[in-house]
């Protein structure tokens, strides 16, 4: 039921571009867009195993949900989604790696541009530094043009990757680790001074309303512009609409209230062409 990614050199990162000539000892991938998909179950236990522990994971019935979404026909006015899940087995079809992400594309007249969200990477101790990294970071842009076809936009549109990161606190060895990997990709976190960025609260519903309410967890937001790697400042515009994808990606699934909190920040962002500072994801 899966089908192979495209190993396309052109959309590895600046930093990544080691991988393309990486000897990955028979890696397979599979590109997982259903949750009937066999090779689900595999990634999904991987992933939940090390991001459950810290309530960053979804539930399996929201991530079925998101798979519904790729039957989806472009409405104009509306967000088209294709959520995605690649696997990398290797030879002895053990999991080496385990990436999940989710494009946006507006259908026209909205402008013609991709944002991915990048949800989570688990990469085996045996293959880290190995050159796989790069090609876990640059498989979500396939999908990205492949979302711009299908809502009738050209496929060489802006895409931007996007994940939501925490902040470098020089305590957190792993962290520190992670946000240098996406640094030396050619990643920059949008300042964090001029526009804060609330994640929503993952947790059952039962337990937010328990709790008194949604508690929102402050977090970064690390882009890659493809194509605009070097470049340190983005219009404000810009980062407004890449973070109302991700919101309209949540809104989805989550319960408007939960949402309120994230969209209210969100609508007090700077507007227009004032120009956002691009730092690197390292900086405290």
């Amino acid at each position: 039921m899966s089908r192979s990614p495209q190993l396309i050199a052109s959309d590895l990162a600046p930093g990544d571009q080691r991988s393309a000539g990486a000897d990955l000892g028979g890696i397979v991938f599979h590109l997982v867009e259903s949750a009937q998909d066999p090779f689900f179950e595999i990634g999904f236990q991987r992933l939940t195993e090390l991001f459950g522990p810290r309530g960053e994971m979804e539930s399996r019935a929201v991530l079925e949900h998101r798979f519904g979404w790729n039957r989806a026909e472009p409405v104009p006015g509306q967000p088209l989604f294709h959520y995605a899940m690649i696997l990398a087995l290797d030879p002895q079809n053990h999991a080496a790696a385990v990436r999940d992400y989710t494009a946006i594309v507006h259908a026209p007249p909205e402008p013609a541009a991709a944002t991915v969200h990048l949800s989570h990477l688990w990469i085996h101790p045996e293959y880290r530094r190995t050159g796989l990294a790069g090609w876990m970071r640059a498989f979500p842009v396939e999908t990205a043009r492949t979302l711009l076809a299908r809502a009738r936009h050209a496929i060489h549109a802006p895409i931007t990757l996007v994940g939501e990161m925490e902040f470098p606190d020089g305590q957190d060895e792993a962290r520190n680790i992670r946000l240098l990997a996406y640094e030396k990709a050619g990643y920059r976190k949008v300042d964090p001074k001029v526009m804060p960025y609330l994640q929503p609260d993952f947790r059952d519903p039962a337990v937010i309303d328990a709790s008194g309410g949604p508690q929102p967890i402050p977090m970064t937001p690390i882009i890659r512009r493809v194509g605009h790697e070097n470049e340190t400042t983005a219009p404000a515009s810009e980062i407004r609409t890449l973070i109302r994808d991700l919101y309209a990606m949540y809104a989805d699934t989550f319960r408007s209230s939960d949402m309120d909190p994230v969209l209210k920040q969100w609508r007090a962002y700077p507007t227009g062409s004032t120009l956002i500072p691009l730092l690197s994801p390292t900086q405290p």
